[in-house]
């Protein structure tokens, strides 16, 4: 902890003393939690179709104030960038009567951002006599990612049982029953113990209660946490289709196509319907005056019909993922007249950033003058694993809707700064060299007579 807090002292030197400069646009960024430490988000197609740099330097995050916080781009298959299985959410409690014990009460809420609950009321359907808070209500309203289970923390030592029924809505007025009977048991008989602290829920409410079925005390529950599913956290391919067209270069037939953004394409496809057998080989540039590059191939392009329809395999990068701009597909054979589809495939990558300054944060993109700060992230976020776990990782963020900022003139070049240092030493150089011509002269015209 002491390490991580010596990085944070350090980080305005770096990354917070920069002076945003102009974006295209601007991305508000929804957290999945409060109080995380780190965050991780998903970049989308809008955000390589916008950014001006191979390398993404452009990239960055803002906090409420306009400055940047500690950021750094990751690969999706990096430890570092890999998403986190179990979230913490928010929960409040509801009070619910014992006469009442089974059926739910009225739940009033004030909405923050993003339809999250700010506080809760809650009136019991029966008389005005009320126990100790026994239902409670989960806000999962800042998780989009398929969800598992429901896994709740209480303080351990007495043995417990309670029933809830478990329900859940998308606006806290409509309720729909997920279980029927869900039971929460803490069991101890010398050293064996039996624990259930966990609920499978599915359907992808916003908000689930539990309303108590018995007249079971209430769970002292210190932390509430939902636990993803693993199989939809991994990326899966994005594809970006091209349109093309045939060209001759230096008497090369071919077919040229243009990508819309920087993507990271790392895997190659023809469009099935768009191309007969042909052994094919491509190449890309990231400028027209620039020379062409072997990506993939030469390899044989097919697609066989009938009972059991079979194509060709997409055909990996030989040297990795590329950004480039131009693309062109050659062929062995003789070239249609109609260009086939282009695919390009590429997983996205994710921007991890530091919850540092003043929230709510927004992903900026687009800039020809910004560069974004380098920052040890895989040592701070290690720093923050050994205070919070060796599991730990940065939870989710997620992309909202887009604003234009400065639009297309982020993307001019800003003019080159005048060296006014060289034109002073010319200067003095000239001045220099004038004295010592005038010097020569007075030589000259006093010299002494013979």
């Amino acid at each position: 902890m002491k390490t991580f807090l010596v990085m944070l002292l350090l980080l305005p030197a770096t990354a917070l003393a920069q002076t945003p400069a102009s974006y295209a646009k601007r991305w508000p960024l929804v957290l999945s939690g409060e109080q995380a430490g780190a965050y991780r988000v998903v970049l989308d197609r809008e955000v390589y179709a916008t950014t001006a740099w191979p390398d993404l330097r452009d990239v960055d995050v803002l906090d409420a104030n306009g400055k940047p916080v500690a950021a750094a781009l990751f690969g999706p298959e990096q430890p570092t960038a890999l998403p986190a299985r179990r979230i913490v959410v928010p929960w409040f409690a509801l009070p619910a009567t014992p006469q009442d014990a089974g059926t739910s009460s009225r739940v009033s809420a004030q909405f923050g951002e993003n339809g999250r609950i700010v506080r809760i009321e809650a009136d019991s359907a029966g008389t005005g006599t009320t126990a100790p808070a026994r239902a409670f209500l989960v806000d999962l309203s800042g998780v989009r990612d398929s969800m598992e289970a429901l896994e709740i923390t209480w303080d351990p030592g007495t043995p417990r049982e309670a029933s809830y029924r478990v329900e859940g809505s998308q606006d806290l007025q409509a309720w729909e029953v997920l279980q029927a009977r869900a039971t929460l048991v803490e069991l101890q008989r010398g050293p064996q113990r039996l624990l259930r602290d966990e609920v499978s829920i599915n359907g992808g409410f916003r908000y689930v209660r539990f309303v108590p079925l018995d007249a079971s005390p209430a769970l002292p529950i210190r932390q509430v946490r939902v636990r993803l599913d693993a199989e939809h956290l991994q990326q899966a391919v994005q594809w970006s289709e091209l349109q093309g067209r045939r060209t001759s270069e230096q008497g090369v037939e071919s077919y040229v196509y243009q990508g819309d953004g920087r993507y990271p394409i790392a895997l190659a496809d023809l469009a099935m319907d768009d191309y007969a057998v042909g052994e094919w080989t491509l190449e890309s540039r990231d400028a027209t005056d620039a020379p062409w590059r072997l990506r993939a191939g030469p390899w044989v392009a097919y697609r066989v019909g009938g009972d059991r329809p079979s194509a060709s395999p997409e055909q990996p990068l030989a040297s990795g993922p590329a950004r480039d701009r131009y693309w062109r597909l050659r062929s062995r054979g003789a070239l249609q007249e109609q260009a086939p589809t282009l695919r390009l495939g590429y997983r996205p990558e994710v921007m991890v950033f530091l919850a540092q300054g003043t929230p709510p944060y927004a992903l900026v993109a687009g800039s020809a003058a910004a560069r974004r700060a380098t920052v040890p992230m895989p040592e701070l976020l290690d720093a923050l694993r050994r205070d919070r776990g060796a599991e730990w990782q940065p939870s989710p963020a997620y992309l909202a809707t887009s604003a234009s900022l400065a639009g297309d003139a982020a993307l001019v070049p800003p003019p080159t700064p005048r060296d006014w240092k060289a034109w002073l030493l010319w200067a003095l150089l000239v001045l220099g060299a004038g004295l010592v011509v005038a010097f020569a002269f007075s030589l000259l015209r006093n010299r002494p007579p013979a």
